[in-house]
């Protein structure tokens, strides 16, 4: 075997640990990036629901103000 043809096998092995490990870590990334995306959609849907309880929550003082201030204006006309 030449040193050439030795070169050669050792390049092809380092490249292939350099690919599996790459592999690997892009496996990973995936893996961690699903998580997140679902970690997202639970808290956006948390986040959802806690905006149209508030917007109910300023509707109902808005009739509430609305109610009040004709009663007042009514009072101090009569």
């Amino acid at each position: 075997m030449s040193k050439k043809e030795f070169d050669i096998d050792k390049y092809r092995e380092e490249m292939v640990t350099s690919l599996t490990v790459l592999k690997a870590d892009v496996r990973h990334i995936k893996e961690t990036l699903v998580d997140q995306r679902t970690l997202l959609r639970e808290q956006n849907g948390r986040v959802r629901k806690n905006e149209s309880a508030i917007s109910k929550i300023f509707g109902m003082g808005s009739v509430i103000m609305g109610i009040f201030g004709a009663l007042i204006t009514w009072l101090f006309n009569k």
